[in-house]
């Protein structure tokens, strides 16, 4: 009798657990829809200002308030670039690839994918989003610069000078540029372009 007293017991408590564990769950799920467009604003910008300061783990703990159907593009990057710096590489691109089921011009996520790619050594499914990321936005010249590394890691010289010349056509002071483009012309055979491209470095002034 005594036993089958601490089974019933022991059932009742597990049951009290789970009842109260759905409660607080529901009751926090009901809070965040709650939250008003404003409220959920000042919770990405002070989150973004947290992140641009080195503050990931407070950053992410304040993303985390907002609901999963709530969360923009920009919210989805922003998440994206947090597990990208914490090495959780596969959850950051499973952040950056919902930001592109948002908005079919989220050139940041395709970039930011394509980064991770490229450090992986998966040189063609960077250049895949590289290049989806320049049909989301022609202006942003760094897209152009990695689509370029992809090309000389792949010894397409010639590819990679393209793309490194038009990066250059919208960011003229970003030194990097004009190294790899040196070593393109070197590796093609042109020691004399090459040679002039870096001679020319010292003249550049970076922009303020």
């Amino acid at each position: 009798m005594k036993s089958l007293i601490k089974k019933k017991t022991l059932k009742s408590s597990i049951s009290l657990i789970l009842i109260l564990f759905f409660h607080v769950f529901f009751s926090t799920a009901q809070a965040q829809d709650a939250l008003t467009d404003k409220e959920i604003l000042d919770i990405k910008n002070e989150a973004f200002a947290l992140y641009s300061t080195n503050n990931k783990q407070e950053a992410l703990e304040l993303i985390n308030k907002i609901p999963q159907n709530r969360r923009d593009e920009d919210v989805f990057v922003v998440l994206g670039n947090i597990y990208d710096d914490l090495g959780k590489r596969g959850v950051a691109i499973e952040n950056f690839n919902k930001a592109t089921t948002i908005s079919n011009k989220a050139y940041k996520a395709y970039y930011n994918i394509g980064c991770i790619l490229l450090k992986k050594k998966s040189y063609a499914l960077a250049e895949k989003n590289f290049k989806l990321s320049i049909k989301c936005n022609k202006e942003f010249p760094y897209s152009y610069y990695n689509l370029a590394s992809c090309y000389i890691a792949l010894e397409k010289y010639s590819k990679a000078k393209k793309y490194l010349i038009k990066a250059l056509a919208l960011k003229a002071d970003e030194k990097d540029f004009y190294v790899n483009l040196a070593y393109c012309y070197k590796m093609m055979g042109n020691d004399k372009a090459a040679q002039k491209i870096i001679d020319s470095l010292n003249k550049i002034k970076p922009s303020t």
